[in-house]
């Protein structure tokens, strides 16, 4: 591998996911640095040549920091970076300001290309006919609540699939069991869960890695926005409805916090009537009959 595009981002999920807008604009196949659990992924990708673990040998070309870590910086000292926008999101995580750009158009300014709306993979072309419930999230702040998942699992007549990454077996078991007919899918990989996204029109989860992989398949997405907040940049473009409450502790974390500061998650007591309104305004939108 020499010359060519080379854009860095090692983690986590989402962030990677979010790469398939600007790969897919690109005139020629990029390669793209990641950690090695997301590499088989990134090679999947629409205008992704080469995808190689973090770690390895580095790949000659232009270079595009899309992850601006210590880390980065000093495996890749000469490259182009992401402005993150930092202060923007610290000044809005305390309730002031208006947060930041997209983080697709941050990616886009830093690589020089207007970003794409998905679908950013290929799939199977076959009927989106299956719901997908996703009660796990990077930090369980930011998971749905498992109670909403399933009430609005038993209003959908059709198929329902919920979904997990690793360690999130008995959370899924727990959604699946109590909704009839439903299908759990979680593993370790994504070969899988890319083949089922192919067959899903809506999907419902909290800000998460699969929910946004969800997105990059084609799927239209409800999200859950309880701690983070579609102000901070990962919640954008078509097809995408938010559900939220409009709270004064909101939003309150960056990266990975795990507490509440006012205790219970208020910002996740979120009415089933109103992300099932959300449902089925997506799932018409599609073309499909209420």
């Amino acid at each position: 591998m020499s010359g060519g595009l080379v854009l860095v981002r090692r983690r986590a999920l989402g962030d990677v996911v979010l790469l398939g807008a600007v790969t897919a604009a690109l005139d020629a196949p990029a390669t793209v640095v990641t950690d090695p659990r997301y590499v088989e992924l990134a090679q999947r990708l629409v205008g992704v040549g080469h995808a190689v673990p973090w770690g390895s040998a580095r790949p000659e070309g232009r270079v595009v920091d899309l992850q601006r870590s210590m880390q980065t910086l000093w495996a890749f000292p000469f490259a182009a970076r992401v402005r993150k926008h930092s202060v923007a999101r610290r000044l809005r995580v305390r309730g002031w300001g208006r947060g930041r750009p997209p983080v697709t158009a941050l990616y886009g300014r830093a690589v020089g290309v207007v970003p794409r709306e998905p679908p950013w993979f290929v799939l199977p072309e076959i009927e989106r006919h299956t719901l997908a419930l996703i009660p796990g999230a990077s930090t369980p702040l930011k998971a749905a609540s498992a109670e909403t998942l399933v009430e609005v699992g038993r209003r959908w007549s059709g198929r329902t699939l919920v979904l997990g990454g690793p360690g999130e077996a008995d959370l899924v078991a727990h959604v699946t069991s109590r909704i009839s007919g439903a299908e759990a899918l979680v593993e370790h990989g994504f070969a899988r869960t890319l083949l089922r996204l192919a067959s899903v029109g809506v999907a419902v989860g909290g800000d998460s890695g699969l929910l946004h992989l969800a997105r990059a398949c084609g799927a239209s997405v409800v999200a859950l926005a309880g701690p983070t907040h579609p102000d901070d940049g990962f919640l954008v473009g078509s097809r995408l409805s938010v559900v939220q409450r409009s709270l004064s502790c909101r939003p309150c974390t960056l990266h990975r916090a795990t507490t509440c500061r006012v205790g219970g998650r208020p910002c996740m007591e979120l009415a089933v009537r109103a992300i099932w309104a959300a449902v089925c305004e997506a799932w018409c939108a599609l073309g499909h009959p209420h």
